[in-house]
């Protein structure tokens, strides 16, 4: 049995979708800019690292985007 979800309060929920999308953000610009500019490290643990970095962004904007829904339509 799975313990039941603790709710939120909006300002909470709020907060927690901020962090999730910086921190989606930043993982993405790290594994681009590990991609394209660390050019010491060699070809291959770069390209391992800048792509975890970007699969594991995209899995947390998809993780945001499922739990607190899509952002409203811009006017």
């Amino acid at each position: 049995m799975s313990p039941a979800s603790p709710v939120l309060a909006p300002a909470a929920r709020l907060r927690l979708r901020r962090k999730m999308l910086l921190l989606a953000t930043v993982l993405g610009v790290g594994g681009i800019a590990v991609l394209a500019f660390l050019n010491r490290i060699p070809l291959p643990l770069r390209l391992t690292v800048g792509l975890t970095d970007l699969i594991a962004s995209a899995v947390l904007f998809l993780i945001v985007r499922q739990k607190f829904g899509a952002p409203p339509p811009a006017a």
